[in-house]
């Protein structure tokens, strides 16, 4: 685990399925591209799990994240399902 993973930020989005001791995760990485936002909300069902990686280096995009967050909070979806954990990364992406 100790090794570093350099990134880049996502264009579109990318789906996977891993399975960890006969737990099958399928995990959905959305990008956060002003165009696909509109779209989050089809993600939110069956969701129990959210993490939001956001690049603390870019002090606008903070502000919208926030903004992205609360909204992803208030969805009708998101307060009627059963979410477990929300994680919110920030990354110096730079």
């Amino acid at each position: 685990m100790n090794e570093v993973v350099h990134t880049s930020p996502t264009i579109g989005s990318n789906v996977e399925e891993i399975v960890v001791k006969n737990t099958h995760f399928l995990m959905w990485d959305i990008g956060g591209q002003e165009s696909l936002r509109s779209s989050w909300n089809t993600y939110y069902s069956n969701t129990e799990f959210i993490i939001l990686v956001v690049d603390s280096t870019d002090r606008e995009r903070l502000v919208i994240s926030k903004e992205e967050l609360y909204r992803m909070l208030a969805n009708e979806v998101t307060t009627t399902t059963s979410i477990n954990n929300l994680h919110i990364r920030l990354r110096n992406m730079s």
